[in-house]
């Protein structure tokens, strides 16, 4: 029991990490680590992941808002899209196959990364 506490915990460490430097890119790494180290089923990762994800997103804008490094005049309007947002995606977690899914994550977080390497 020790030793998947411990891997809950160096996970966790980890993505925190992540999520402090880059502002909740720790999500596109935890989703992978549950299911390949914690064993977690694909849709339950990300279910999981989102209110883990939630918690140190708090904790790193309460840093980044604490700095100056925050933009009061999109938060609202970006927030009410994500909150709607995140009620369909939610909804459509069932419906989506599993393959598609991991197909889908892998391409955002691909377009993700040649973009920042480019800066396209």
């Amino acid at each position: 029991m020790w030793k998947k506490r411990w891997k809950e915990i160096v996970i966790g460490l980890s993505v925190g990490i992540l999520n402090g430097l880059f502002g909740a890119g720790g999500g596109s790494l935890l989703v992978p680590l549950a299911e390949r180290f914690l064993g977690m089923e694909g849709k339950v990762a990300h279910a999981t992941t989102i209110p883990i994800i939630l918690v140190m997103s708090a904790i790193s804008s309460f840093f980044y808002i604490r700095q100056g490094f925050f933009d009061f005049d999109i938060w609202l309007f970006v927030s009410i899209g994500g909150l709607l947002g995140g009620f369909v995606g939610a909804k459509l977690l069932n419906k989506i196959p599993k393959r598609w899914l991991k197909a889908g994550f892998g391409v955002i977080i691909c377009f993700t990364a040649v973009k920042m390497i480019f800066k396209i």
